[in-house]
């Protein structure tokens, strides 16, 4: 891409960590160079661009290297190895509200964090009122921010970072602030600033990473394990989270072929069994003690390509199991083409007992009714908990994205994702007072 508003090429950043302050000055003093520290390589040989006018996230579990990543790009800090181009004036969102000075009113500290961030006295008079409107915050701004409150202090902070016009936005998690009224304002803001600047979004908010992203970079202990469509990352991100949860007393067994026997007796079940979808290990993650090996969705006696309201889905699995097993739970989550979950539920939710099943293969079937949503395409993901909480239960596999279904509604207009009807209407006329 020759067109780019940010390029990193091959960078690598390492630290050097010493176990006492003195090794340092012995490592520097030391007449044949004995090293007295051990390396961290926060990031290894990553490499990706933005393009002009892209919106471009980066996910990753905590510790994969994304701060970091920040830094070298805003030229806070210096790659180890490779180099990292930037093209355009940068506007970074990282920690809002640093540089405010608690004894200063909110007014004097727009004004210096503007002069910060380049601006002129004459520049700022200029776009304080858009300012003191998008932090709404009253009387507050001129009172010492020390009496803000924490919502106030970022509201204001981040009313500030984005009175810059930049050429590059970088925001690190700064879309979760304030209340749902501010955060609806600074997302709607964001959609504006799209179409005049390159954005690189950090973020654990996988709904603002799907909806405001054309593309999406997941790390992973510092190495880039995927670039591309935001929904296939997101799916990615997820299942690293799944395995990271499980991977204090994982027992994953291979993946392996069906043996005859087990497939002649799931066939027996099930005339249809040999147009089943084949799950494998990339489309799946969690413990792996139980796993989603196939899946049938049908609706009547067919495959489910197209629904509408009142179609009952029925979700069909063969399951693995490497052990006995109880207090399992069987769930779904369908999402739209931009990856938000819409609607979804579990046995567990419903207040079933825990499931039981004995170890090897086994075929579970649920189902459930399609509600009137908006026509659209939507993805059916699927998975099995183990557990008796709703907050706290294991995940022991999700199989992600797995169904494409097609949403119809017939002759019905959806306002909004789901359709709720007026069940009342009442009109009184009222005497016009002269």
């Amino acid at each position: 891409m020759s067109n780019y508003a940010i390029a990193v090429r091959d960078v690598s950043k390492k630290y050097y960590l010493y176990r006492r302050p003195i090794h340092r000055v012995l490592e520097a003093l030391s007449p044949f160079k004995k090293k007295y520290h051990t390396s961290f390589a926060a990031l290894k040989n990553v490499g990706f661009e933005v393009g002009q006018g892209e919106s471009v996230g980066i996910i990753g579990r905590n510790g994969s290297g994304k701060s970091t990543l920040l830094q070298l790009i805003c030229g806070n800090l210096q790659p180890t190895e490779g180099t990292v181009d930037v093209r355009g004036r940068i506007s970074a969102l990282l920690e809002l509200g640093s540089g405010f000075n608690p004894e200063f009113t909110g007014r004097e500290n727009v004004y210096l964090n503007t002069a910060i961030l380049g601006m002129s006295r004459l520049e700022t008079e200029r776009r304080f009122p858009q300012i003191e409107d998008f932090a709404d915050i009253g009387d507050f701004i001129d009172r010492p921010v020390k009496t803000y409150s924490s919502g106030m202090y970022v509201r204001l902070a981040f009313a500030t970072a984005i009175s810059v016009d930049p050429e590059i936005l970088i925001i690190d998690e700064a879309l979760a602030v304030g209340d749902i009224f501010f955060q609806q304002k600074c997302v709607d803001h964001m959609k504006k600033v799209m179409q005049s600047c390159s954005i690189l979004l950090v973020s654990h908010d996988m709904h603002s990473i799907t909806n405001l992203c054309n593309r999406v970079v997941v790390l992973d202990e510092g190495r880039v394990v995927y670039t591309g469509n935001p929904v296939e990352g997101v799916a990615k991100y997820t299942k690293l989270i799944h395995n990271e949860q499980a991977s204090g007393n994982r027992r994953l067994t291979q993946q392996r072929p069906l043996s005859p026997r087990v497939a002649d007796l799931a066939a027996s079940l099930c005339d249809d069994f040999e147009s089943w979808l084949a799950v494998s290990e990339d489309d799946r993650g969690g413990a792996g003690e139980v796993k989603i090996v196939r899946v049938a969705v049908m609706k009547g006696q067919l495959p489910a390509k197209t629904v509408q309201q009142g179609d009952r889905v029925v979700v069909r699995l063969l399951v693995e199991a490497i052990e006995d097993k109880k207090d399992l739970i069987f769930g779904y989550t369908v999402k739209d083409r931009i990856g938000n979950a819409v609607f979804g539920e579990n046995s567990l939710c419903l207040q079933e007992e825990g499931q039981t099943l004995d170890r090897g293969y086994s075929i579970v079937e649920y189902s459930f009714v399609w509600p009137e949503v908006y026509p659209d395409s939507y993805t059916l993901t699927l998975g099995v908990g183990e557990g008796t909480h709703p907050l706290t239960h294991r995940i022991q596999c999700w199989a992600h994205n797995i169904v494409s279904l097609a949403a119809v509604t017939p002759g019905v207009a959806v306002h909004g994702m789901f359709n709720n009807k007026l069940d009342h209407l009442e009109v009184s006329p009222m005497r016009t007072v002269e």
